[in-house]
């Protein structure tokens, strides 16, 4: 490979990771630039879409340019700092390309830094938590934990057979409210059921797509930041089908 075409697939890579791990635009096209930058290219040029990165590298006479699929608004943000220390060390300590390549490979293949049921226990714990914030009483806060663990693990399950946000998004609302609505029928909460109810589904909240998209808005990359923005509604609908749904569902039954 020549030092044009290391420049041209690792800036992609750097770009490709931090789409799929839910950097902002600006952060993607200021990593790719520096990266490419630091492995030779005089001149680069980025596009970025919801699901494309593309970048034009230019040295001498030489110019290259090439893209890649990257349509998942996946959360990481562990790649996202291995990723920004990659560059700067890259800029600071001119590593070679090889050197490079391989932390990439390392970031890519990581895996999880707590296991799956730690992070749904911590879901379920948030969820009990800010429904005592509401004012839930202990049962209804012992509700929000079951409900709230619950639908985390039914979402990361459909996630992961690749189903799209409406869906996942719908099920585990639905999952969550309906323990919860269910089980406050059944104790006669009708008092603090409300605050459990809406404690129980937060982690569904498009937090990170929400800010993404204002900030892409901000700094002028307004197709992106409409598209982040869509798909924010598009869960936070879904989450409202769900928790409609199962209170409607307990009621009946009720």
């Amino acid at each position: 490979m020549t030092d044009l075409a290391d420049a041209l697939d690792l800036s992609l890579e750097v770009g490709e990771l931090i789409q799929l791990s839910g950097g902002h635009t600006t952060r993607t096209i200021d990593s790719m630039e520096r990266m490419a930058a630091a492995l030779g290219a005089q001149e680069s040029h980025v596009a970025i879409s919801s699901v494309n990165v593309a970048i034009t590298v230019v040295a001498g006479d030489e110019k290259a340019t090439a893209g890649r699929h990257a349509g998942h608004f996946g959360i990481n943000f562990n790649t996202l700092t291995q990723i920004e220390r990659l560059v700067s060390e890259t800029e600071v300590n001119r590593l070679a390309p090889a050197q490079v390549r391989s932390r990439l490979t390392l970031i890519r293949n990581a895996g999880r830094i707590y296991p799956v049921w730690v992070v749904m226990l911590a879901l379920g714990g948030s969820s009990a938590a800010f429904a005592v914030l509401f004012g839930a009483s202990p049962a209804a806060a012992s509700l929000a934990f079951l409900g709230g663990w619950a639908g985390a693990w039914v979402r990361h399950m459909l996630v992961a057979r690749r189903l799209q946000p409406f869906v996942s998004v719908s099920s585990a609302a639905f999952v969550s409210a309906l323990i919860v609505a269910g089980g406050g029928e059944v104790l006669g909460l009708d008092d603090t059921l409300t605050a459990a109810l809406a404690a129980s589904t937060l982690f569904v909240v498009p937090g990170v797509p929400m800010l993404n998209g204002t900030a892409d808005l901000l700094t002028a990359h307004y197709l992106n930041g409409m598209v982040k923005l869509a798909m924010s509604a598009v869960i936070i609908v879904a989450a409202a089908v769900g928790l409609s749904l199962a209170v409607s569902l307990a009621g009946a039954l009720s």
